[in-house]
């Protein structure tokens, strides 16, 4: 054993290490000196030297396109099996370039993002298809963003009301192109009320009791007031419109408020309707329900409304009327009937000024006056569309109405 060992590491020893060394220089020489090709597609590129009046279309912060592009490339063996397309990025000069170009990526564009890659020395040669860059005239626009109704469910034991401002404005600086197309559109931006949490309104509600306020107003986060412009950024873009600090969503608790007034009732007869249906002969029939009160047909049974606020029901419960459609339809007698608010834009301007009396100096801070107006104006026709009556809690005022002859019966089906 021991003399096959001396054989093969004593004896000769020194044309033995000079033939391992001859080997490992031969095999370096080699081994560096083979090329291969190699195509390395999504390559990111960014620009330099853009002049001032101009961008491109889909350009990122930083001077980076929207778009990579692919190059072939030939070089050392060991360096190019090395390189990837987060290794790379090829670089675009466009100083005294003022007009759209096209360009073919040469070794000088590309750049090593690897400190242990030297191109220089790895890369022979790089073919590469045209590269067109397209310049555009930078603008700077506000555009609109409506602010559309939020989806999702309101927490429980509130009803959602409304949003306010319906519109806010974002300024805007990019490509022409894509500016005027954003302005021709608008965006839209949508609330979901899942992300409001009932603890989160009955904290605010519970400081409005304090402040004798009735709408639960939610104002949204400065994180919210963000949109998405995927054509301008990669991130979502801050509303820096000054009024977005009165942006809100507006909530009304569940609550039923007594209405205390008689409602009294009408008939109406469309002009196509009377020579079928004589306003004359056709009228109404009394009952413990519906009573005539010097020859008025009223609704005397207290009655409630929901999604509206006190306020709002002081102001128009003289003012309500139940108004019965006589139109009914072939073969079917019944009719349809509706609430509505008699001369509702003067009852408007009392609410609202009400309101505004109301109002305490760090409400008053929030917005501009006429701003101020315009909500509560805003409110006044959201209660209109959203009140409710009912006949006690937890039942709609529902009546059947029917036409039998030449009398009209009116009957509450949930007594």
């Amino acid at each position: 054993m021991k003399s096959i060992l001396k054989k093969i590491f004593i004896d000769n020893w020194l044309r033995k290490i000079l033939a391992l060394i001859i080997g490992i220089i031969t095999w370096f020489f080699i081994n560096n000196s083979l090329t291969v090709t190699k195509t390395v597609g999504d390559i990111p590129v960014k620009v330099i030297n853009l002049a001032d009046d101009k961008t491109i279309p889909g350009m990122l912060p930083g001077g980076a396109l929207s778009e990579s592009h692919s190059v072939t490339i030939t070089g050392n063996q060991n360096f190019i099996n090395q390189i990837n397309a987060n290794d790379l990025e090829i670089l675009i000069d466009l100083k005294n370039r003022t007009h759209n170009f096209t360009t073919l990526i040469t070794k000088h564009n590309l750049i090593s993002k690897k400190p242990t890659i030297n191109l220089e020395r790895s890369i022979k040669k790089v073919i590469s298809s045209e590269l067109t860059i397209k310049l555009s005239r930078l603008v700077k626009e506000k555009i609109p963003v409506l602010i559309t109704k939020p989806i999702g469910e309101a927490p429980k034991g509130y009803q959602f009301l409304d949003v306010w401002p319906f519109q806010l404005n974002i300024t805007l600086m990019g490509a022409e192109e894509i500016i005027k197309n954003l302005k021709a559109k608008g965006l839209q931006l949508t609330f979901d009320l899942s992300d409001i949490s009932q603890n989160e309104l009955d904290i605010i509600n519970a400081a409005n009791k304090r402040g004798k306020k009735d709408i639960v107003s939610f104002f949204i986060p400065t994180v919210w007031k963000k949109i998405n412009i995927p054509s301008l950024s990669p991130y979502p873009m801050e509303i820096e419109d000054p009024n977005s600090k009165a942006l809100r969503l507006d909530f009304i608790k569940n609550d039923l408020i007594p209405i205390d007034a008689s409602i009294p009732v009408s008939l109406f007869f469309p002009p196509s309707t009377i020579d079928k249906f004589n306003p004359d002969t056709i009228t109404l029939e009394n009952t413990e329900f519906l009573k005539k009160i010097n020859n008025y047909n009223m609704i005397t049974t207290p009655l409630l409304a929901q999604g509206v606020s006190e306020d709002f029901i002081s102001v128009i419960k003289e003012r309500m009327h139940i108004v019965i459609l006589v139109d009914p339809k072939e073969d079917v007698n019944k009719l349809v009937w509706n609430t509505q608010v008699i001369i509702p834009i003067e009852l408007e301007a009392k609410f609202v000024n009400k309101k505004l009396a109301e109002e305490t100096d760090a409400e008053a801070k929030e917005m501009e006056p006429h701003m101020r107006e315009a909500y509560q104006k805003n409110i006044f026709r959201s209660y209109i569309n959203l009140c409710r009556l009912y006949i006690s809690p937890g039942k709609k005022l529902n009546l059947e109405i029917t036409l039998v002859g030449d009398k009209v019966q009116v009957i509450p089906n949930n007594l």
